[in-house]
């Protein structure tokens, strides 16, 4: 009679942590709403400041000092979309700046100065990021469908929607070993100002993503301790 046997594969823990207090900066929906949106609009207000000519372009001169830094790439991390957006926060208000002249050097006449930003201040945070890429899409959609300070007008809007921040959190453990399918156990030690309460945690290759129950904020701190197969 043949003989089955069973291989017995032995837990080991592969990465844990005793008092990790979570960080906007970590919020995957935060951080995935927020490149889209830069994304487009760096892609839409280059294409607006480009856009002229003595009779036919939306602007009767290039302005040069509006245009975007070659230096600012589309964004794909927190680094680049910070950089993005401090970029675009410059450029634009260079831009609006000239719109609201009396007598513009680029813009065809004057359009006010109602499309101005709510802050020009460098953002260093992915939460201040989202608040201001959600101004640059409303004052920059309000700016370039002006007419007459455009010959046209509303020919580059954004079409992508606000930013905004979500339930989860993506933590990179720093351990290779953290693999997908790996088990997660955690606990929430603090719920902090939104006093969140947990819904899963999924490992992936060398992060895990917690998922709460509202946004955890700056202030939540959890547990956790991940095994795989030894």
């Amino acid at each position: 009679m043949a003989r089955t046997t069973r291989r017995r594969y032995q837990k080991s823990i592969v990465a844990c942590e005793d008092a990790l207090t979570t960080s906007r900066n970590l919020n995957v929906a935060g951080l995935s709403s927020a490149i889209a949106l830069a994304n487009e609009l760096r892609t839409d207000y280059a294409a607006h400041v480009a856009d002229q000519g003595d009779s036919t372009g939306e602007h009767k001169a290039l302005h040069t000092a509006g245009q975007l830094a070659e230096s600012s790439v589309a964004a794909y991390n927190l680094t680049t979309l910070l950089a993005l957006t401090n970029d675009l926060t410059a450029k634009y208000a260079l831009h609006n700046t000239d719109a609201a002249a009396t007598i513009p050097t680029y813009h065809i006449a004057d359009a006010g100065d109602g499309n101005a930003l709510a802050a020009e201040t460098t953002v260093t945070t992915l939460d201040g990021a989202i608040t201001r890429l959600n101004d640059l899409k409303a004052k920059f959609n309000l700016h370039q469908a002006g007419f007459p300070a455009h010959r046209t007008g509303g020919l580059y809007a954004i079409a992508a929607t606000d930013a905004a921040l979500g339930a989860a959190i993506k933590v990179t453990t720093g351990m290779e070993d953290v693999k997908l399918g790996d088990k997660v156990s955690w606990a929430i030690l603090n719920g902090g100002t939104g006093k969140v309460t947990g819904v899963s945690a999924v490992a992936g290759d060398g992060f895990v993503t917690f998922t709460f129950s509202a946004d955890p904020q700056d202030d939540a701190i959890i547990s956790y301790i991940v095994t795989g197969e030894g």
